[in-house]
C-alpha cells in the first residue's frame, strides 16, 4: 500500500505534537514529584487519592489531640503526685499528735499544717503553660479553689469558682467515636459526703478537706481556758485523719486514672502513627512519581522527538523538481 505525502506528512506533524505534550508533561511531573498533575490525568486515582488525604488529615489531627492529651495528663499527673505527698504529710502530722502533748509541741505541728495548706492550695490552683487553671473544669481563666480561712484566723469553707460536676471534665476525641479524659476538677476530691464518717468540722456527711486543715490549724494549738489542757478532742483529731484517709483514696482513684489514660494514648499513638504512615505511602505510590523512570522516558521521547522532526522536515521539503535533472 501506497502513502502519500500528504498523509504521509499528517501522520508525522501528528506525532511530533504528541511527544511535545509528552515531553512537557513529563517535565511537570519531573518539576512537582507528582504522577498526577490534574483530574483528569487519572479519574479513578484522583478520587482514591482525595479519600487518602482526607484521612490523612484526620488521622494527624486525631494525633495532635493524642499529643495535647498525654501532656495535659502528665502535667496532672505530677501536681497530683505532690498533693498526695502533701495531704500524706497533713496526716503524718495529725498522726503525730494528741491532747495529751503540751501547747508548745501541739503549735509547732500547726504551724507545719499551714505550710501543707498554703502548699495545698496553691497546687488546687495551678496553671499549666499556657496559663489555664488545671483544676477549673471549663472555666480555666479562673482561680478555682478559695479559702481565706488562714489570712482571717476564722475557719471558712471552701469556695470552688471552677465547672461543677458533672461536665467539669474536658473529653477530647483521639480516635474515631473514642474519648480521653482530659483534665479532673477534683471536686470530689476535697469536696465531698461521706456519711461513713462524721465531719469534725460540721458535724455531718459533707466534707471539705481545707476548711478541716483550716480549722486543725486554728484550733491546735488553743487551750481550755488558762490551762495547758488542748481546746481539741482526740475525736476531732480523728474526725481530720478520717477526712484525709477518704480524700487520698479519692486522690488515688483519680492518679490511677490518669496512669490508665496514659497508657491509652501511649498505645492509640502506636496504631495512629503506624495508620498515618501506611495512608502516606499509598498515597504516596498513587501519586508521587518515580524520577529516574520518568527521566528516561523524558529521554527517549526527546531522541524520538529529534528524529521525527528531522524526517519530517526533510520529507516537507521535496519537490518533483529535485530529480529532474
Amino acid at each position: 500500500m501506497r502513502i502519500d505525502t500528504m498523509t504521509y506528512l499528517n501522520i508525522s506533524l501528528t506525532g511530533i505534537q504528541s511527544n511535545q505534550s509528552a515531553i512537557a508533561r513529563l517535565n511537570q511531573q519531573i518539576a512537582s514529584g507528582l504522577s498526577l498533575l490534574s483530574a483528569k490525568d487519572d479519574p479513578v486515582s484522583a478520587v482514591k487519592a482525595l479519600e487518602l488525604g482526607n484521612r490523612i488529615a484526620v488521622r494527624t489531627q486525631y494525633a495532635a489531640n493524642q499529643d495535647k492529651v498525654e501532656l495535659d495528663l502528665n502535667y496532672t499527673s505530677v501536681v497530683s503526685q505532690e498533693m498526695h505527698s502533701a495531704l500524706d504529710e497533713a496526716r503524718g502530722l495529725l498522726a503525730g499528735i494528741s491532747t495529751s502533748h503540751d501547747a508548745a509541741l501541739r503549735n509547732t505541728h500547726a504551724e507545719q499544717l499551714k505550710g501543707v495548706f498554703n502548699h495545698v492550695l496553691d497546687l488546687l490552683n495551678t496553671r499549666d503553660p499556657s496559663g489555664n487553671s488545671i483544676f477549673a473544669g471549663f472555666e480555666t481563666a479562673s482561680v478555682p479553689y478559695v479559702n481565706t480561712s488562714l489570712d482571717t484566723a476564722s475557719v471558712t469553707a471552701t469556695q470552688y469558682n471552677g465547672t461543677a460536676a458533672p461536665g467539669g471534665a474536658r473529653e477530647v476525641e483521639v480516635e474515631n467515636g473514642r474519648y480521653v479524659r482530659a483534665n479532673d476538677n477534683l471536686a470530689d476530691v476535697f469536696l465531698f459526703t461521706d456519711a461513713a464518717i462524721v465531719d469534725p468540722v460540721q458535724g455531718g456527711a459533707s466534707h471539705d478537706v481545707l476548711e478541716n486543715l483550716a480549722h486543725a490549724i486554728i484550733n491546735l494549738p488553743l487551750n481550755v481556758g488558762g490551762t495547758d489542757e488542748a481546746l481539741l478532742t482526740e475525736t476531732e483529731l480523728q474526725g481530720y485523719r478520717d477526712v484525709l484517709n477518704v480524700a487520698l483514696g479519692k486522690l488515688e482513684l483519680v492518679q490511677h486514672r490518669i496512669a490508665g489514660a496514659l497508657t491509652e494514648i501511649s498505645d492509640l499513638r502506636t496504631s495512629t502513627q503506624g495508620l498515618l504512615l501506611n495512608e502516606k505511602n499509598a498515597l504516596s505510590d498513587l501519586t508521587q512519581i518515580d524520577t529516574a523512570t520518568a527521566i528516561i522516558e523524558l529521554q527517549n521521547r526527546q531522541t524520538t522527538l529529534e528524529a521525527i522532526s528531522r524526517a519530517y522536515a526533510l520529507t516537507s521539503g521535496l519537490s518533483l523538481f529535485n530529480f529532474i535533472g
